[in-house]
């Protein structure tokens, strides 16, 4: 049996009616969980949309399957995996996970037929015909010539630069309608691959003749299912058909396609009406699409005219049917209503359009509880499904571009202004992350019936995205933050970055998750250490005496004009080290007791004496103790003994006046590792390297390292030098508005307290500290995101790493968050050790 499609090209494609469609790609717009102005803003795109078009139109949206295969593929791009064997073993494991799951995303397409002006309205129709008769006698036929080619994709390209440019519309493919078609064939098999990369299969292999696609065989109500002939009452109780690609007769789909027949007669309040655009909120795969007719305000304004002369008409015969009273004045009064709004936008134009769900299965059970649940879901906005049995094959054509609007679907359709009908907001996506990277998280915006893969690449943002390199992560005790800064963090050590870390966890879970990195290390500040920090030891020449002098003015808090600072200056030149061979911190401070012949050298050896000689004191002042490696693979500070001055102690100068030494030594020190951090992060620039700090409170309680923190998310876009932060409470913990203004890449999780999700979501928003915030949002956030089911149970697994994303692109959505798959490495970023992993870490 022969398709309706007599030929293709690309963005083109002809009928056998005589009729030749266009056919574009569109890009949806991001919009769920999106502040209200952007959602504002999207639904202005649709409005501009519908109003340039004219006439009839075909609007899509197709669940698309993603392969696995091509998951890893993106995960592998620019990795040289022999080289890289952990990564390879990830990417291994992730494939065996994502073969067990259903993964895709929703695809999107607009068709709309071209006029045949002039004598084309008489000689297309006829060509078709001579065509179709051809075929028929089993004689060759002739595609399109190049010169009809050239003048139809002038009239499609005419179009295309009608629409807004936020859609991004550009000719399918001839694989992408292709695929299009036998998508419709298998809906619900899971046979669908990916959507074919735009330009992968040559067009033209498509142009030659009448296997072009092959037409779906329809069983109305899968009659063919049944053991004997069922009665036209039975066929009225099988609402679906029976779908059977010739290709592959071997698996049939069940399909059902309910119809809008009603919407709220109140109205819909926006932003939260998004009937079409939120519809995988549903949890129920499905197809959408909307045959659209639009008409311009003229044409509508002639015929209210025409209504307007019918009622009037209608009331002179009021007096003798007093009963159809009623019922003429509220008609009057919507007319009146409608063409009101009409005059009142000079660029409105009318919608008449008629949506329809397609729910699909491999069984008619399935596609017959999917559609009860989604006429469920719609029922709860007041808009009615109906699932007419008598139509079902006439609804699956009106499915497919280039096949003319079957009248059964015109009576479904809904009047309306192209502004009313954009706030459906159909063309909406949640797609998150780049196109490649590490497997950072699933996004289940759609309630996860079908996840999407959210790709994390660090490495490229940079180069491709004028935003700074650094990624946030708020939540509360146990929500998932340090899992989630682990897994980027050992991710891309696998990829062939490098990281050095912060941790102010007691039981070093830092130093845990980077043991299986060989040639790791972990630096203990205490009593306990095995590793110097010493500036002058572990940084070149050119470096190291001014990183020094920064950590000797704060931790002996010299003053800038002091007699204490010109004498730093002096002992700190190079060529006065190289003289007095002052080598080490240790071996500076010998020096000013012993040797040094300049004013206040011996007080100043005195008060580095208070620090040297306790025990924390070690990993600077120890000359005995081997230098950590910069060039280690990954490298982490354990924190945990370190004492910080408070947010009064530094406010308040009475206060500052009397802290303790472990408070001055703790501020000097952590502003001493965001020094180590920005150095090694930014000396090579063809390399990614990733300074993590979790816990951030505690880094940021340091104005020092807080101002180091401040240069680095300004300038490591420049050194390919990437920030992970993550804390409690982004407007606290994450220094200054500038700082958390720069975080491009935003992580949400779990907040049960309500005061500390609203501030979470308003940094996620970009809000002011005063601004309201979306009541629903913080529901979502305080019991939907990875709940607390008890004290036993814990969160869910399933539901662990719930979060809410805004990504490098400022697009936000809802995601979970995927911890390594590889077993040892899941245990390394999940498990808190009982105690630190030492010094030096060997595969």
């Amino acid at each position: 049996m022969l398709s309706h499609v007599s030929a293709l090209t690309d963005g083109l494609m002809w009928t056998r009616s005589g009729t030749v469609w266009a056919v574009w790609r569109v890009s949806p717009i991001p919009y769920a969980y999106q502040p209200d102005d952007k959602k504002h803003a999207a639904r202005r795109h649709h409005t501009a949309l519908y109003r340039a078009l004219r006439g009839e139109s075909l609007h899509l949206g197709l669940v698309a399957a993603t392969d696995p295969v091509s998951v890893v593929e993106a995960m592998v791009d620019g990795v040289n995996v022999a080289e890289h064997e952990a990564w390879a073993a990830e990417c291994n494991a992730t494939l065996d996970f994502l073969e067990h799951i259903e993964i895709g995303r929703r695809v999107h397409w607009i068709a709309a037929p071209l006029p045949n002006p002039g004598a084309k309205a008489v000689l297309e129709p006829l060509q078709a015909s001579w065509s179709a008769l051809k075929d028929q006698l089993m004689l060759p036929r002739a595609v399109p010539s190049k010169h009809t080619i050239g003048e139809r994709a002038a009239q499609a390209e005419i179009l295309r630069k009608e629409m807004p440019s936020a859609f991004d519309p550009r000719p399918a493919s001839v694989a992408e309608m292709a695929w299009m078609f036998g998508h419709a064939m298998q809906r619900g098999l899971g046979l669908d691959m990916d959507v074919p990369v735009h330009g992968s299969l040559d067009a033209e292999l498509h142009l030659t003749g009448s296997s072009v696609l092959a037409d779906a065989l329809i069983d109305p109500a899968a009659q063919t299912d049944a053991s004997k002939r069922l009665t036209p009452m039975q066929i009225l109780k099988r609402p679906y058909i029976k779908v059977i690609d010739p290709e592959n007769p071997d698996r049939a789909s069940y399909q059902s396609t309910l119809v809008v027949s009603d919407t709220p007669s109140g109205g819909i309040v926006y932003p939260g009406c998004e009937w079409i655009g939120r519809v995988d909120e549903s949890s129920v795969p499905c197809d959408w699409a909307i045959r659209m007719t639009v008409r311009s305000r003229e044409e509508v304004t002639g015929r209210n005219r025409r209504a307007v002369r019918t009622l009037n008409d209608q009331f002179d015969q009021r007096a003798e049917e007093e009963r159809a009273g009623s019922s003429l004045d509220g008609t009057a009064r919507a007319l009146g209503e409608y063409q009101a709004v009409m005059d009142a936008d000079e660029l409105e134009v009318e919608v008449d359009a008629t949506t329809m769900f397609t729910v699909s299965g491999p069984n008619a059970e399935q596609v017959l509880d999917d559609a009860r649940d989604l006429t469920k879901y719609f029922a709860a906005m007041q808009f009615k499904l109906r699932n007419d049995p008598t139509v079902q094959p006439a609804l699956f054509d009106a499915t497919l571009p280039g096949m003319p609007t079957p009248r059964a679907v015109r009576e479904y359709s809904q009047i309306t202004t192209a502004r009313s009908f954009a706030a459906a907001v159909p063309f909406a996506t949640t797609d998150l992350g780049d196109s490649s990277g590490s497997l950072f998280a699933l996004e289940i915006s759609n309630g996860a019936s079908r996840p999407n893969p959210v790709f994390v690449n660090l490495g490229d943002a940079s180069d491709k995205l004028d935003v700074a390199l650094a990624m946030g992560f708020v939540g509360e005790l146990g929500s998932g933050k340090s899992v989630g800064l682990k897994s980027v963090a050992l991710d891309n050590i696998d990829r062939g970055a490098t990281l050095i870390a912060v941790d102010h966890t007691d039981m070093g879970e830092w130093g845990f998750a980077v043991s299986e990195v060989a040639g790791s290390q972990v630096v203990e500040i205490s009593d306990d250490a095995s590793l110097s920090i010493d500036p002058l030891r572990c940084l070149p020449p050119a470096t190291a005496p001014r990183v020094t002098r920064s950590f000797l003015t704060v931790l002996l808090s010299v003053q800038t004009k002091s007699e204490q600072n010109v004498l730093l200056s002096k002992v700190l030149q190079p060529s006065y080290m190289e003289r007095h061979r002052i080598t080490s911190l240790g071996s500076l401070a010998r020096h000013l007791e012993t040797e040094c012949e300049l004013p206040g050298a011996r007080t100043l050896a005195d008060e580095m004496r208070i620090f040297s000689e306790l025990d924390f004191g070690r990993p600077v002042f120890d000359d005995e103790l081997p230098a950590i490696d910069l060039d280690a693979p990954a490298i982490v500070m354990h924190t945990n003994r370190l004492q910080l001055p408070s947010k009064a102690d530094m406010e308040h100068s009475h206060l500052f006046a009397e802290l303790k030494a472990e408070k001055v030594f703790g501020r000097a020190v952590f502003a001493l590792i965001a020094a180590l951090a920005r150095h090694r992060c930014f000396k090579d620039r063809t390399r990614l390297d990733i300074f993590a700090a979790d816990e951030a409170h505690k880094t940021m309680s340091s104005p020092e390292a807080a101002e180091e923190i401040g240069m680095f998310i300004r300038d490591g876009r420049k050194h390919k030098a990437a920030l992970l932060l993550g804390s409690h409470d982004a407007e606290e913990d994450f220094g200054n508005e500038v700082v958390r203004g720069l975080i491009p890449f935003r992580v949400l999780l779990r907040h049960r307290d309500e005061n500390l999700a609203r501030r979470g979501l308003r940094w996620l928003h970009g809000l002011p500290s005063d601004a309201p915030v979306d009541p629903q949002l913080v529901k979502l956030i305080t019991e939907g995101t990875a709940p607390v089911m008890d004290a036993g149970v814990g969160v869910p697994e399933e539901r662990r790493g719930e979060c809410l994303v805004r990504d490098f692109q400022a697009r936000y959505g809802r995601a979970k968050v995927m911890a390594p798959l590889v077993a040892k490495r899941a245990e390394a970023v999940k498990t808190t050790p009982t105690s630190s992993t030492g010094s030096v870490i060997h595969s």
